[in-house]
């Protein structure tokens, strides 16, 4: 899925129902074309994200609450002790059904497990949870198993956890979002503060934010400490991100249209 995907799951999340044309408004102000928004918004109703209460009218469904609650749980790993237990789910999956295979192989990517053997995916965090609803929703029962347990012999050490996920890539872009908070987000955000504080303006810049949250929140499994680089700045953006994505509740105003998305 994503990142704007994800946003407009959080925006329904604040909103029971909104209209195509009011989100096409805010997402063209973030530069998207009309013709990408629509087209998402079909792709995720085709997907039972989303569901059409009328014409262009949306709503969230089951599955992309599901599928919002487990993501955004992510980031609240790195507070989180671990046990040194492992989860691991393993599955094979005929030919025939491989659209529905790469499809769950995705979301497993998507919540943080890493690529251990073929067939074989293990995460250090219980995500038992979250593993059968996704499970339920791609009908993936008769292909899947999912296992907790120590291991036992060639354990999974800093190195070997580098190259099951792909935590080189994934410091690169904390870097380069690092990079864009100081040189970009955050001189954009003054200049609104100093001047007159469009709500929209404003909405717009909470939603960039957002989607950088979102972004960072698909691709980084969100290690234990003890198995990542010691240089690794993860912790820290992602912590100064959600600090400034909540400051917007009180710089937005109460009486704007906007701000309901917010509380």
């Amino acid at each position: 899925m994503l990142s704007i995907e994800k946003q407009i799951l959080f925006l329904l999340t604040k909103k029971p129902c909104m209209h195509a044309k009011e989100l096409v408004q805010i997402y063209t102000k973030r530069g998207y074309k009309e013709q990408s928004i629509r087209n998402v918004l079909s792709r995720m109703k085709k997907e039972k994200y989303i569901h059409a209460e009328e014409r262009s009218l949306y709503s969230i469904m089951d599955k992309g609450e599901q599928f919002l609650s487990f993501v955004n749980r992510k980031p609240r790993q790195y507070d989180v002790d671990w046990n040194r237990k492992w989860y691991f789910v393993h599955f094979e999956v005929p030919e025939p059904e491989r659209q529905r295979r790469d499809q769950f192989r995705l979301q497993l990517l998507q919540l943080g497990f890493g690529q251990l053997y073929k067939g074989v995916y293990v995460s250090p965090w219980d995500y038992r949870k979250q593993l059968l609803s996704l499970i339920q929703a791609t009908s993936m029962d008769e292909y899947v198993t999912i296992s907790e347990a120590s291991i036992l012999f060639r354990d999974i050490t800093p190195e070997r956890a580098a190259d099951i996920w792909p935590l080189a890539d994934i410091h690169r872009l904390y870097q380069e979002k690092w990079q864009w908070y100081q040189d970009e987000f955050v001189p954009a955000l003054n200049k609104e503060i100093r001047g007159r504080m469009d709500p929209l303006e404003l909405f717009v810049l909470y939603l960039h934010v957002g989607e950088v949250i979102s972004e960072i929140s698909l691709r980084d499994p969100m290690l234990p400490v003890s198995l990542l680089p010691s240089d690794w700045m993860g912790h820290r953006v992602i912590a100064e991100l959600y600090r400034s994505f909540q400051s917007f509740a009180t710089l937005i105003p109460s009486s704007s249209n906007y701000y309901q998305f917010l509380v």
